[in-house]
């Protein structure tokens, strides 16, 4: 069976392309979103994992800690420090 991909689409199949385009979009930003504050995240959980966590597992914990403080930009969370207080 061959395609033509000349052929416009039909209005049904433009609307479900609209819908999966905005599903796309908002996938990409939440990536972003969760790209930008997994260092966060990481800092929030990582000290209670800490306290249950021997051996090895406490090691790799500590090891991700420190790499999630490593990826945060400080100067822009000083930066936007100074603006919320001047």
């Amino acid at each position: 069976m061959t395609q033509n991909l000349l052929m416009t689409p039909k209005a049904s199949s433009a609307c479900a392309t609209r819908s999966c385009c905005l599903l796309q979009y908002g996938y990409i930003g939440f990536r972003f979103v969760r790209y930008k504050c997994s260092p966060w995240f990481v800092l929030v959980i990582a000290p209670f994992k800490l306290f249950l966590t021997s051996g090895v597992e406490r090691t790799r914990v500590q090891v991700r800690y420190f790499s999630a403080i490593a990826r945060i930009d400080f100067v822009g969370v000083y930066r936007f420090l100074q603006d919320l207080l001047w």
